[in-house]
């Protein structure tokens, strides 16, 4: 019974650290989003970007009796404006967002070209490109924001630590992929290194009677379960603050 329960107990406990020390990581990341190491706010790059994307709906807006064709490619960029706004990831992921963000690009390039083709008046004639060169510049900054650099060495981290790493990966809004991984702490690693940590049992005292002795593995059963979550929990912050650290 003790080696069974020895045997679920770090089975348990072992997954349980990981991911939780990986959901504490997250957080800490996840507030580079709104500031990052150089003051710059992802949050607000979006914003400046569908506001630009706005500007251009509503230059549109003036042509659409000229040319029909209008209508619909306003409304196509009117609909991922409206995505970006609504765009919310409850854990931390920022996942929906990026999606959002990147698809603002296509229907607002369209809809700049088939302005650009129009004869406009002379003082809106430079706005499409304007506003494309805003849009643009926005994500530029958002790419070189420090917040993409920590995202993606958290999922490298999270990559390495599958399938014990249950969290969700983070959203990278640059468009760079590559990250340079560090060595990865493989489960059996893991596994050794927490055996050596656990605690030996108690010596069983010299012939008690049944019940003194079920009360003494009752006791030593619960001690041992605590023993064991505290010292793989102990060991998994280690390891993780070695990683990210």
């Amino acid at each position: 019974m003790a080696g069974i329960f020895m045997g679920v107990a770090i089975a348990a406990s072992i997954p349980l650290g990981i991911n939780r020390s990986l959901s504490r990581v997250r957080e800490d990341v996840s507030g580079t989003f709104y500031y990052d190491q150089a003051g710059y706010s992802i949050y607000d790059g979006l914003e400046k970007r569908r506001e630009a994307a706005n500007n251009l709906i509503t230059l549109a807006g003036r042509y659409k009796d000229k040319n029909p064709e209008l209508e619909g490619l306003i409304d196509s960029l009117d609909y991922c404006v409206k995505a970006s706004e609504n765009a919310w990831s409850d854990d931390y992921t920022y996942i929906q967002e990026a999606g959002a963000n990147a698809a603002l690009d296509a229907p607002a390039q369209a809809l700049a070209e088939a302005l650009d083709s129009m004869e406009l008046s002379e003082q809106d004639r430079k706005y499409p490109t304007q506003m494309i060169k805003q849009m643009k510049s926005e994500q530029d900054k958002i790419n070189r924001s420090s917040y993409n650099e920590e995202a993606r060495a958290f999922n490298a981290k999270v990559k390495s630590l599958a399938p014990m790493a249950l969290v969700k990966p983070m959203a990278d809004f640059s468009s760079a992929t590559a990250a340079k991984d560090s060595a990865p702490v493989t489960a059996a690693e893991a596994a050794e290194t927490v055996v050596e940590d656990i605690p030996a049992p108690p010596e069983a005292p010299g012939a008690p009677d049944i019940d003194d002795f079920e009360q003494r593995v009752d006791q030593w059963a619960d001690d041992f379960s605590d023993g064991v979550e505290s010292g793989v929990e102990g060991f998994v912050d280690g390891v993780l603050d070695g990683i990210f650290n």
